[in-house]
């Protein structure tokens, strides 16, 4: 088989004999042999200027968008300021017509017959013309109107919304809701002792006096228990699942978990207890004014972030753009050129649109465009996400 030349402008074979491309003329060119580090340093560099070229044409793209739509809108008042302008004029015209006819009414002569806005009535008993009856009506007065009832019918329809809302809520007690639905609005307030924190994120705070209104028919917690009273953890990330048992067991107060140090310990809403890091803190579950308390010790050193490369100064994702087309559509993210085990955080720039785990798994949310940020250290990467989906689906 014959040695072939691979054209790099177009791609034609051809014989090493040749000294061009006899497809497009270009001349072959020696490919040096070049080290594998120094070639994935010129991918890396590549994909910089790639990703570099990209972002300034997306810029640019932006900036033209919103040049456009700021001379679509000049275009927009210009127009609405001359329909104004032509309405003021039809107006003042209109009014000068209408003085020039009662003037003439008056003195008895005929009206212009060139546009008439209104005939004087016929005479009756020889009392003379009849009050001025206009011809022509102001045919905008109707859109007026259904305007005004439009707008009426809304207020009336997001007043009443709003006040179901909040009495369905519990936010505010309405009798005539109350009679009705038939709830009874009597209940007495119940008070309770200390409500812990809803999620396991964010600090403890001081206990809270809150009330309690039960409705008719709830039936009150009166004893709640642990199936374990102290844990010991011995390994970050190990997980223990914790029973309650709740007396009666047909209440209606609701059950709740809370941890006094998520940077110890952290909790799920079910009761799935997680180690973090070393030191000891207390679980805690609240049902009505009951509450149970877990001691837990996490016996363990804290875990040692790996080093980073001190030539590192980029990082980079698995994708850097990607689309959803559905809700819940969901996609995992990672940086492919950091050790194993490296922590990763994770956050988006608009959760409306697409939320993002601590794991990096990317879920959409709503229609729109967003960005994922990762962040390790000094070092940050981002994706565009793309959400071309309506919320009807």
């Amino acid at each position: 088989m014959l040695d072939k030349n691979v054209c790099p402008n177009c791609g034609q074979l051809y014989d090493t004999a040749l000294s061009k491309c006899p497809l497009c003329g270009t001349a072959p060119q020696v490919v040096e042999a070049v080290d594998p580090i120094q070639r994935k340093r010129i991918t890396d560099a590549e994909r910089r200027q790639r990703r570099a070229d990209r972002k300034e044409a997306e810029q640019e793209a932006r900036r033209r968008a919103r040049e456009a739509r700021f001379l679509e809108d000049e275009e927009e008042e210009l127009k609405i300021e001359e329909e104004d302008a032509q309405r003021r004029e039809e107006k003042r015209r209109l009014k000068e017509e209408k003085k020039a006819a009662r003037r003439a009414a008056r003195n008895g002569e005929a009206p212009d017959a060139s546009a008439p806005l209104f005939t004087p009535a016929p005479a009756q008993d020889g009392r003379g013309p009849m009050p001025e009856v206009y011809v022509e009506k102001d045919r905008r007065r109707v859109p007026r109107v259904f305007l005004a009832l439009s707008t009426a019918v809304l207020s009336v329809t997001l007043l009443v919304g709003g006040t179901y809302l909040l009495w369905k809520l519990d936010v505010a007690k309405l009798p005539i809701y109350d009679r009705l639905s038939g709830r009874s609005s009597s209940a007495e307030p119940v008070e309770t002792g200390s409500k812990p924190p809803e999620t396991t994120t964010a600090a403890t705070e001081a206990p809270v006096s809150t009330t309690l209104f039960r409705g008719e028919g709830a039936i009150p917690c009166t004893g709640v228990t642990l199936s374990q009273s102290s844990l010991v953890f011995t390994d970050a990330n190990e997980q223990t699942q914790l029973q309650t048992e709740l007396h009666p067991a047909d209440t209606t107060d609701e059950r709740r978990f809370s941890t006094s140090d998520p940077a110890v310990v952290k909790v799920s809403p079910v009761g799935i207890v997680t180690a973090v890091g070393p030191g000891e803190a207390t679980i805690t579950v609240l049902c009505g004014e009951e509450q149970a308390v877990c001691t837990v010790l996490c016996d363990f050193a804290a875990p040692t972030a790996p080093t980073l490369s001190p030539d590192l100064t980029e990082l980079v994702l698995i994708k850097d753009d990607m689309s959803f087309f559905t809700e819940g559509e969901s996609y995992t993210l990672s940086v492919t050129n950091i050790p194993a085990g490296t922590p990763v955080e994770w956050r988006s720039l608009d959760e409306s649109v697409a939320t993002v785990d601590e794991g990096g798994r990317v879920v959409a949310v709503g229609q729109g465009t967003t960005r994922i940020i990762a962040t390790v250290g000094d070092l940050s990467a981002e994706c565009w996400v793309r959400c071309p989906f309506t919320e009807e689906g």
